[in-house]
């Protein structure tokens, strides 16, 4: 797999100003601290659509949706995603049977498909590539080169 890059920086620092938005940290604190379903039929009662509180879930998982797009389109390396505090390793456990179930019921694979894609793929990351940080790059070693130009800046000295 192809490391990060300096886009792949760009698209992070963008996404986590999205996450530090008032609308999107009260919402994915609910979801965090106060959704409870366990299914999408539990969902449906407590939650029913035109609620505060599904909307607040939608706001949540549209993110997430946007972010698998990204990621599975190969826009932003998964390892960067992952790694980010966008807090997808607490919501995804929450919501992974419920998003399957969503779809059943809509009839609609294409239904939360991309945040779907996401948690599967976040499944699979965590059993296959994730490292703790201080086995990848041990504070005694530098981390990887970082890019010579990231909008406009030069990282080694004597380049423009």
């Amino acid at each position: 797999m192809a490391e990060p890059t300096g886009q792949d920086a760009l698209l992070y620092t963008q996404l986590l100003a999205i996450t530090q938005t008032e609308h999107h940290a009260r919402a994915r604190r609910w979801v965090q601290f106060d959704f409870d379903a366990g299914s999408y039929r539990e969902l449906e009662q407590k939650y029913p659509p035109g609620s505060e509180e599904r909307d607040r879930l939608v706001v949540v998982m549209g993110f997430y949706e946007s972010a698998g797009v990204l990621v599975s389109r190969g826009l932003l390396h998964e390892d960067v995603f992952f790694d980010a505090p966008y807090n997808f390793d607490t919501v995804w456990p929450k919501l992974k049977a419920i998003v399957s179930e969503w779809q059943a019921a809509a009839e609609d694979p294409a239904v939360w498909e991309n945040f779907n894609w996401l948690g599967l793929r976040y499944d699979a990351w965590l059993r296959e590539r994730w490292q703790s940080k201080l086995e990848m790059i041990p504070p005694d070693r530098s981390p990887a080169r970082p890019e010579p130009h990231v909008r406009g800046f030069s990282h080694s000295r004597g380049e423009p």
